[in-house]
């Protein structure tokens, strides 16, 4: 049985189905602004509670619960655990609002298979057919210039998370000064190293040069804000 599940749906269609959704992938493929994105966009769209669990233990900055108070007033909650020192922590509440039909809850992963360890906890509620683990790949970055490395990366990261399924969706970006002509470049590298075995049919597009990439490829795209910005960063 493949591991890609339910690739014959756009991420729309997913996000209209599924009440439950864990981000997970390798550093920096930008899973945590699609995270308040996809908890925004929910918000707004359901009237519904909106749970985030920023479970990154990984890194300092770019992280979901730095938007805590801002997404508290579009309806959003984001839970995290504060570390001491290099402690692992555990976020409080993620297996009671997984199993809350009521809820939407969303689980924020830091990247490699190291952070993805804290999933395997939840494994046995993550196989649920209403969650959705959702694995993101920027083939920009150094772990998937390949379909080698791509392959090394996910196996070690679906195998510590104890996942048993994964929908693949792209985020071929270059960071705040993505062009468009960049967009489609990933996009064909995409296709090229995983064509083979699986299209990914969906991929995230910065809102600002959505419209002209809609025009350029037929795949379904999620336009996104960027919400993770610092003063100090050449924007």
């Amino acid at each position: 049985m493949s591991i890609f599940y339910e690739m014959d749906k756009n991420f729309g269609d997913l996000l209209d189905e599924k009440k439950n959704f864990l981000f997970i992938g390798e550093a920096g493929s930008g899973k945590s602004e699609i995270v308040l994105n996809v908890a925004a966009k929910l918000a707004e769209k359901t009237g519904s509670r909106v749970q985030v669990f920023d479970m990154d233990q990984s890194k300092p900055l770019y992280r979901s619960r730095d938007m805590k108070d801002a997404f508290a007033h579009k309806g959003v909650e984001i839970n995290y655990q504060l570390q001491f020192l290099d402690a692992p922590t555990v976020v409080g509440g993620v297996a009671e609002s997984l199993m809350d039909k009521d809820v939407y809850t969303i689980l924020d992963i830091g990247g490699g298979h190291n952070a993805s360890r804290v999933v395997g906890v939840y494994s046995h509620l993550l196989k649920d057919d209403n969650t959705v683990p959702v694995y993101i790949i920027n083939p920009f970055r150094p772990w998937t210039k390949s379909l080698q490395s791509i392959n090394e990366t996910m196996s070690e990261i679906v195998t510590v998370a104890r996942l048993n399924r994964i929908y693949i969706l792209g985020n071929p970006n270059l960071g705040y000064r993505t062009s468009v002509e960049d967009f489609m470049e990933g996009l064909e590298k995409l296709d090229e190293m995983l064509g083979e075995f699986v299209t990914v049919g969906s991929l995230v597009v910065r809102e600002d040069i959505f419209e002209e990439a809609s025009a350029r490829t037929d795949r379904y795209l999620f336009p996104i804000e960027l919400f993770l910005t610092y003063s100090w960063v050449d924007r």
